[in-house]
């Protein structure tokens, strides 16, 4: 049904009705103690209730596995070389130290010692050798070979050094391997299991699979010989419960100690409650409206700034996501590797309505704009139900632009189906906008600039990333190509910094908002973080 909103003012009554739409259903609690929304004693076991089904712990997966689930379960269990602390900064896990060659090609790292696998085997240099160079094979690294594709190989120095070489100086390395492709898993039980490793996860981590119900559930134990201190519970489960109303019950009785991806319109209400923890961090999910640049009218990037500056962000994070979000001022968010503070793009409809009329588009008998017999009318496609309300952020967006002539269609796709509708061939697009969020998991804002920006080679084909709107700029593709080259940190962010002032000015997208990362817990749980990349992780040791 279609439904249209005159008055900005109206969205208030829709977004707080959207809280209130699902009936929470019970939550079993096996194994788990402790009074409802206990404030008393630490408990020795948890459950944690994901908004994502876990289906499994193969790291080199597509994804979802479930995603982000499944890395939060796969980070419990396993190590990498490096890894993410809170705010984004590199940290030792399996590699103690590391280095680079003058050339930037050749990074030495020194593996820490002592550490067995949860099998009993060794973990050393043909491990890490061995799962690595499996992931630069793109049929067998399914989820994300394009973090590997950089690195030509992997050499064995001794038992305790590998060294990575990668085809040109790359600057991304730390961030491919602090994600959770980069696990390690062991040896042996790869060989083991093989395909299936993903239903039998071995890795040097704080747990222990205990068990995998795929969909449902996964448990896991302690690890008392964790070479990383002793785990803080016994016992962690990751319960599937995808109704948000349902997990945010089971927080409030104690079925659950841990919750992620609390609705904007709740979280207030479980900040005030003096049993639970909010943990509210601010997202690298970055939100816009993609401007297809095969329509004639959005090829003028006067269009495209002035629909800019028609949109009221501001407003649109303080009623629709109760200021649990950030409005862009680049193409990346905040906290995301190379960002650099591109413009504002603030909202003035005089500017706009100048703009466009400079432009020589003049109003209509019926209010929209017109220009040499043509009328500013999109189509704007966004899916339903796959954003945190994405089909009233469309709607919003369609109420502003009207406020200035421009008339749109909303086009709602389902959510299996969205990802298959954008990313076509130059002559199969049917949209003009959509509504699309971007989350890197690898917090890499090279690799971000290069999937969302960099001119697709093809026009006959399928973009093999997400420029679904074909925009290029060869001065952007440059810098992004040169700052990816660069393992000098700094330099990289000042030519990243170029680029995303190139893509801000160049207006691809209506630029929009980076959602914050909000979870919630038990005051009586410990150790459990919110990153930026997403993830809610409880396999903290004491």
């Amino acid at each position: 049904m279609k439904r249209s909103f005159k008055m900005f003012s109206m969205i208030v009554a829709v977004a707080l009705a959207a809280g209130c739409t699902n009936a929470p259903a019970p939550l079993p609690a096996p194994g788990n103690t402790g009074a409802p929304g206990a404030t008393g004693p630490k408990k020795d076991s948890i459950i944690y209730a994901q908004s994502v089904a876990v289906t499994s712990l193969d790291t080199a997966g597509m994804q979802p596995q479930g995603y982000p689930s499944g890395y939060e379960a796969a980070f419990a269990i396993y190590n990498g070389l490096v890894k993410f602390d809170d705010k984004l900064e590199f940290k030792p896990d399996l590699a103690e130290k590391w280095s680079t060659s003058a050339d930037g090609k050749t990074w030495t790292f020194n593996l820490r010692q002592g550490v067995k696998f949860q099998d009993g085997t060794s973990f050393n240099a043909d491990a890490v050798v061995g799962i690595y160079t499996k992931m630069l094979d793109k049929t067998y690294n399914t989820g994300a070979y394009t973090l590997w594709a950089p690195i030509d190989k992997i050499i064995k120095v001794d038992d305790n050094t590998v060294q990575i070489i990668t085809k040109e100086p790359y600057g991304g390395l730390l961030n491919t391997l602090a994600h959770g492709s980069a696990l390690i898993p062991s040896t042996a039980a790869l060989e083991k299991y093989g395909k299936d490793i993903g239903l039998h996860p071995v890795g040097t981590g704080p747990y222990v699979l205990d068990k995998i119900e795929p969909g449902t559930q996964v448990t896991v134990k302690a690890n008392e010989a964790y070479f990383g201190g002793k785990p803080a519970y016994k016992q962690i489960t990751f319960k599937y419960v995808g109704d948000a109303s349902s997990r945010i019950a089971a927080l409030k009785s104690g079925q659950a100690d841990v919750i992620d991806a609390v609705p904007v319109e709740q979280a207030d209400e479980l900040k005030s409650s003096p049993s639970i923890d909010l943990i509210n961090i601010p997202g690298l999910q970055v939100f816009g409206v993609g401007l297809n640049q095969n329509n004639a009218i959005l090829q003028d990037k006067t269009v495209r700034q002035a629909l800019n500056s028609a949109i009221q962000k501001e407003a649109i994070v303080k009623t629709l996501f109760k200021g649990y979000g950030t409005v862009l001022t680049s193409p990346l968010a905040p906290n995301t590797t190379g960002y650099v503070k591109a413009g504002d793009y603030g909202y003035d409809v005089e500017k706009t309505k100048k703009m466009l009329a400079d432009a020589g588009w003049k109003a209509g008998a019926d209010g929209i704009l017109e220009k040499g017999g043509k009328k500013m009318s999109f189509k704007l496609r966004t899916p339903d139900g796959m954003y945190p309300n994405d089909v009233m952020v469309a709607e919003t967006v369609k109420s502003q632009l009207k406020a200035i002539g421009v008339d749109v269609t909303i086009n709602k796709v389902e959510k299996s189906t969205f990802w298959d509708s954008i990313k076509v061939p130059q002559a199969k697009v049917d949209f003009d906008m959509v509504l699309f969020g971007y989350n890197p998991s690898h917090g890499n804002g090279g690799i971000q600039l290069d999937a969302l920006f960099a001119t697709n080679p093809d026009p006959a084909k399928n973009p093999p990333q997400w420029n679904f709107n074909w925009y290029s700029n060869k001065q952007a593709d440059d810098l992004v190509a040169k700052a990816n080259k660069e393992v000098d940190q700094q330099k990289r962010t000042d030519l990243l910094g170029q680029a995303e002032k190139i893509i801000w000015d160049d207006a691809p997208y209506i630029w929009l908002y980076a959602k914050n990362n909000i979870s919630a817990k038990a005051k009586n749980v410990d150790g459990v973080s919110v990153l930026p990349v997403v993830f809610t992780l409880v396999h903290q040791t004491k």
